[in-house]
């Protein structure tokens, strides 16, 4: 019952919150609380409030919703055992694996399609296992029931080995989960059921771990390196003249494109070549949270080398220009490839004294730039 309660209170305040997404010539702002033991909301389409569909069947454009689509549809999602401080959510870290359960619930039935998260730690993709599958992978799946609360029914354990940290460190912790990861709802639900009921549900769950052990060395999954040359560079940015100074503090812009577009005209990319792909990313305003930018193909990272870690430092008054090459010569069009970019903070819940630093930089979420589909020739 008190699990039950929680989750009311937490549906309720999600109703209430702005839904985010890329701004490229404004602040981009989420306002969201993610000290909370759960993520709970509905889909949306991003700038309007958040919530579920309404009960008309309609997805909020005057479209009829997509039949495999109810026309109320809610979530919830989040770690259950993790420890609540004064500052946020966390774990503690005393050595070996880290075990965390993670509770997934939908209104819809995802039980044929999975769900699996996605794991940062310190911005960096963190392998896992699960009882199921004990092997380390970025992304396992399971298959929550639908509308059942009780986290026994629908909780997976996650353990791992941190990529990074040691003893007396105190890093960031951020989940997100990958709903139909083959895709499968595209078929029926159509683009834009799709983008309601599966895109939008990638939000994040985030908490800390505090290190009382150094690590040993994690088991890394092999990845080939599919990074061919990146760079970051800063320039001037005008337009931050005339924000005024709690934009300056709160607040941030992004833009990108991917050779040169902002994406195809569709969540699949049709008629791509083997040819390399350049992302660009351009990002402004706040300078005290630091993040990596993270690029997934087939939800595995394009490179776990090191060097090739997207590390992203805004600058006041500067732009932060991001370029990454990437290697595309495994695509020959006959499977359809997600390609999804993340932007993941590194130092937002806390300041070094130990105080929760997120009311204060409420604009600086972690956010999904963009997702979508390589396909090959159009049929």
């Amino acid at each position: 019952m008190k699990r039950l309660f929680c989750l009311i209170l937490c549906l309720a305040f999600a109703l209430s919150l702005t839904a985010c997404g890329p701004a490229p010539s404004g602040p981009t702002e989420t306002v969201a609380n993610p000290f909370t033991q759960e993520t709970t909301a509905g889909p949306t389409d991003p700038p309007t409030t958040a919530g579920a569909t309404d009960a008309t069947g309609s997805t909020g454009k005057g479209k009829p919703v997509p039949p495999l689509l109810p026309p109320s549809y809610s979530y919830s999602y989040g770690g259950v055992d993790q420890i609540m401080d004064d500052v946020s959510a966390h774990y503690d870290y005393t050595g070996g694996e880290l075990h965390m359960a993670f509770h997934f619930v939908s209104s819809f039935d995802y039980s044929q399609y999975g769900v699996g998260p996605l794991l940062f730690l310190d911005g960096i993709p963190q392998p896992y296992k699960t009882e199921e599958e004990p092997w380390y992978s970025y992304l396992h799946t399971y298959s929550p029931i639908p509308n059942r609360f009780d986290a026994d029914d629908n909780v997976i354990t996650l353990s791992f080995i941190p990529v990074t940290g040691q003893a007396g460190d105190a890093l960031e912790l951020y989940i997100t989960p990958v709903c139909d990861p083959d895709g499968n709802l595209l078929k029926g639900l159509g683009e834009e059921g799709f983008w309601l009921l599966v895109q939008n549900d990638a939000k994040d769950f985030c908490a800390r771990v505090i290190f009382y052990e150094t690590p040993p060395e994690p088991e890394l999954p092999e990845i080939p390196d599919q990074v061919l040359s990146h760079s970051v560079t800063y320039e001037d940015e005008p337009r931050l003249r005339s924000w005024t100074p709690e934009d300056l503090q709160q607040k941030h812009a992004y833009s990108y494109t991917i050779n040169g577009q902002t994406k195809p005209g569709s969540i699949t990319w049709y008629g791509f070549d083997q040819e390399p792909i350049t992302l660009n990313f351009q990002i402004y305003g706040n300078s005290y949270v630091k993040y990596t930018l993270v690029c997934f193909k087939n939800y595995q990272p394009i490179s776990v080398d090191p060097e090739d870690i997207l590390y992203v430092e805004v600058k006041d008054g500067q732009r932060t220009e991001v370029e990454v090459q990437i290697d595309m010569s495994d695509f020959d069009g006959s499977a359809q490839v997600p390609f999804m970019v993340v932007l993941v903070p590194r130092n937002l819940q806390a300041y070094e004294d130990g105080t929760a630093a997120f009311w204060d930089h409420s604009g600086c979420r972690f956010e999904k730039i963009t997702f979508f589909y390589f396909g090959g020739e159009k049929e």
